[in-house]
């Protein structure tokens, strides 16, 4: 169903005979592909060695181990080798920190703060420090491009689950923390691609472009510094080494007025006023097969609109249809030698000027020196949100302490039960925890309602996934202070309440007026929860700060 829709594209897309084998050499440089599995298998073969595919990402799902990690990806390049590629395969990641990591799961490889959480401890040196430490965790194992930092803002329109990967809600300071993360980054020897780039400008122009107003560069660019801010600021200081443009940029409705709106905003924006020289990338992996895009056609559409590189479509035979419609354009010139030309610069500058030799040291080397930074980064990030001591610092220990938890959906990438290492570290500090988990779907059980009844104090954890959990999530909250309200209206004892924002802090912000004592650790992480344990307990003092001025703390 989706090529009929496409049928601008699909009568320039007829491959006629076969190709040149460098052609075919230059296009491959263009071509990002994913695979599953943790050995290279034979879609992956055919892709290098027949369609010379320059760019591998990887996922969790290739990784067991970091010495598997390291086989896998020489492998890699020794199938680029052998098919006589004379450039290194890129090998690509997203390794945000925090949950937005492929690779660090505190197993395989050391496990940081998310960004927010990096820029609630209001450092720029650690958030540096922590990049670098990620970077050369990468490289040892011969990962040499990290999808990340994100240097979108947070805004109200940022799903829950999406909130810790931004640095904030401030332009200034996610240009700041994402500079300092791309420089970390580039000290351990891997490039970066920023994420989630331009799109609030893009829809600006194809909003402009469908009511026929007049694109004044002057007057877009003014209107949205604040989007542009941090991309001027890794430009002039050298540390923008590519940009990728999310999947949803193609899918405006017009499909020809949108591909304009890129073009022009990559043409006259990112290179025309910013004097951006590095290569752009488009994510044309993320449309569902049965999409009214052109999966197909999505990554030829996006080299026409000024796109160097493209994620393709985790679907082989897509993949390949892909490459086909790709192979026709440059043969009709549809997609011009000049292009082509370019973007093989742009690409080969990438591989060779950003990419240092890797350090030799082993990586669980690098995981042992790297566990102090990371342990002080989770201590530095955890933020208290009133003046208050916690009131489960004077907690008898004979009495019952109840931690409720949220059943998280099973596509958060999550384990089954992400908050046991929270329970067991409030174990270590009060002898009588009671861990309970609650859902979003249903009522308080009566189990639930029993240990309310009998316990001294409260730790509720906040973790939403969703916006349209946010009213339900109120009501357990509501159903939880219920009992205790009447619990002390009868008994007359004051019930200690503490809530805990795993995830997106502005579920918290407010409910200290409501008698709730609040920290936020911004993530529900091994490291995060254990050393929000610590503060909750009041055995620790918290220092940062939720880097969120919308909320006014």
């Amino acid at each position: 169903m989706a090529s009929d829709i496409c049928c601008d594209l699909a009568v320039h897309t007829i491959l006629s005979g076969s190709i040149d084998e460098q052609l075919k050499r230059r296009l491959g440089q263009s071509l990002v592909i994913t695979f599953d599995g943790p050995d290279p298998n034979i879609e992956l073969r055919t892709l290098v060695e027949n369609y010379h595919v320059g760019s591998i990402f990887l996922t969790a799902g290739n990784f067991r181990d970091a010495s598997q990690a390291a086989r896998l990806i020489r492998n890699i390049q020794e199938i680029g080798q052998s098919a006589g590629d004379v450039h290194p395969q890129l090998i690509a990641i997203q390794q945000e920190s925090g949950l937005a990591s492929h690779f660090s799961n505190g197993l395989q490889a050391t496990q940081f703060p998310s960004p927010l959480g990096l820029a609630a401890g209001q450092s720029t040196i650690t958030t540096h420090n922590v990049g670098e430490a990620i970077g050369r965790e990468l490289a040892s194992v011969g990962i040499n491009w990290n999808f990340a930092p994100v240097i979108d803002v947070l805004t109200d329109l940022t799903e829950p689950l999406d909130a810790s990967r931004r640095f904030g809600d401030a332009t200034e300071t996610v240009g700041d923390y994402a500079l300092a993360f791309t420089k970390g980054l580039h000290s351990g020897g891997v490039a970066s691609c920023v994420t989630e780039a331009l799109g609030t400008l893009i829809q600006e122009v194809y909003r402009r472009s469908l009511a026929d107003e007049e694109l004044d560069l002057d007057a877009l660019i003014s209107m949205e510094e604040g989007e542009l801010y941090p991309l001027q600021q890794l430009i002039e200081n050298e540390s923008l080494d590519s940009v990728l443009l999310s999947s949803s940029i193609y899918d405006l409705g017009d499909t020809i007025r949108g591909s304009q709106s890129v073009q022009f905003v990559i043409q006259h924006i990112l290179r025309g006023r910013l004097g951006f020289t590095g290569p752009v990338i488009s994510d044309c992996s993320g449309f569902p097969l049965d999409s009214d895009i052109c999966v197909k056609h999505a990554p030829l559409r996006a080299l026409l609109s000024g796109s160097d590189m493209v994620k393709l479509s985790s679907d082989y035979p897509t993949q390949l249809a892909s490459i086909q419609a790709i192979y026709a354009a440059a043969q009709s010139s549809r997609l011009s030698v000049s292009t082509i030309a370019s973007t093989t610069f742009r690409t080969s500058t990438l591989r060779f000027q950003h990419l240092p030799q890797p350090p030799f040291l082993p990586l669980p080397t690098f995981i042992s020196s790297h566990s102090s930074l990371a342990l002080a980064a989770y201590r530095a990030s955890i933020t208290v949100l009133t003046r208050n001591p916690s009131p489960l610092l004077l907690l008898p220990q004979s009495s019952i302490l109840l931690l409720l938890t949220p059943t998280l959906p099973s596509n958060t990438p999550l384990p089954s039960d992400p908050f046991e290492p929270l329970g067991l570290a409030l174990s270590q500090i009060h002898s009588r925890i009671r861990h309970v988990p609650y859902t979003l779907t249903s009522t308080l059980t009566p189990i639930h309602v029993a240990f309310l009844q009998r316990c001294a104090a409260v730790v509720f954890v906040l973790c939403n996934t969703s916006s349209a959990l946010i009213e339900a999530q109120e009501e357990v909250v509501q159903m939880v202070e219920g009992v205790l309200q009447e619990r002390e209206r009868v008994g007359g004892e004051r019930i200690g309440r503490v809530v805990l924002g795993a995830g997106d802090p502005r579920e918290v912000i407010g409910m200290d007026s409501a008698g709730w004592w609040g920290a936020c650790c911004y993530e529900s992480t091994r490291g995060a929860l254990e050393t929000a344990a610590e503060v909750v307990m009041g055995v620790r003092q918290a220092t940062g700060r939720i880097p969120i001025r919308q909320h006014g703390q």
